[in-house]
């Protein structure tokens, strides 16, 4: 009997405060929130998917305050070619490095360098550049 296989990543959704399209109303029974309206936005990475949730409805919500140890906190990493020039794109979208970007000194990811960067409503992003 085959227990099926994961073939790709469609996408990663994550709760948000602000998004600027409009979706249909059949998420109630998708998400089992009872009423719920959901307005969404479509961010195309390469390779990947991510999914920009506005709940319109119901109107309580709270903002997350996982800390990345926490069970149920998600992040997103990104490889990236030039880490300073994305954390000052980044800057103009209300996201900020939380340290220093770190170099890994030894193993299979040496030299790569890594940060992790904080935005609106609690969502963590990381960004990591591998060395040539």
């Amino acid at each position: 009997m085959s227990l099926g296989h994961i073939t790709g990543v469609g996408h990663t959704g994550m709760p948000v405060s602000e998004v600027h399209a409009a979706s249909g109303e059949m998420f109630e029974q998708i998400t089992e929130v009872d009423g719920c309206v959901i307005d969404i936005c479509f961010v195309t990475a390469p390779n990947h998917t991510i999914e920009l949730l506005r709940y319109s409805r119901p109107q309580s919500k709270t903002t997350s305050t996982l800390r990345p140890c926490d069970n149920g906190h998600i992040h997103l990493c990104f490889d990236v070619d030039d880490i300073a020039a994305v954390i000052a794109a980044g800057r103009g979208y209300g996201f900020h490095p939380v340290n220093a970007v770190q170099i890994v000194p030894d193993g299979p990811l040496a030299g790569t360098k890594v940060v992790y960067t904080k935005g609106p409503d609690n969502l963590t992003l990381e960004l990591m550049e591998h060395p040539q």
